[in-house]
């Protein structure tokens, strides 16, 4: 019987002898954390520059919430690039034809750690960035209706 814990879940297996795969997932992630290095400073500038249009059309509070969580979402980014590189750079334990079982074994277990953290961050991340967008698309709504009227 499977434990519920599993469930929650959503595992995509590689062949564990395959390192090219992991590889490229890995450089996959990199990738996109990379370019979501970029994203937090233009939303941050868009939040930045309609201040006072934000601050008319929802309280102080949630415009602080959306600059805090982006704040985050930003200073994370180093830590997870981090953590991806140091990653990328034990693939080797999985290449250098050595029957290692014990660190084989701890490198799975850490690349899975990796991607429920990369999946974890992205779904996070893509619902911040549709809150920000769902605003600032109502503050722009808002203020084209006043100029019209």
């Amino acid at each position: 019987m499977k434990h519920p814990f599993f469930n929650q879940y959503k595992f995509k297996y590689l062949e564990w002898n395959d390192a090219q795969a992991i590889h490229d997932v890995t450089l996959l992630w990199k990738s996109q954390v990379e370019f979501i290095a970029v994203e937090p400073a233009f939303l941050g500038e868009l939040l930045t520059e309609h201040t006072l249009q934000l601050l008319s059309e929802t309280s102080f509070e949630y415009a602080r919430h959306l600059a805090v969580e982006l704040d985050a979402f930003e200073k994370e980014v180093p830590k997870l690039l981090k953590r991806i590189t140091e990653h990328l750079n034990e693939v080797k334990v999985l290449m250098d034809g050595k029957d290692e079982f014990q660190k084989e074994r701890t490198f799975q277990d850490a690349h899975i750690l990796l991607e429920l953290k990369m999946g974890d961050y992205q779904d996070k991340y893509k619902l911040l960035k549709e809150e920000i967008f769902k605003t600032m698309k109502s503050v722009f709504a808002n203020s084209k209706s006043k100029l019209i009227a």
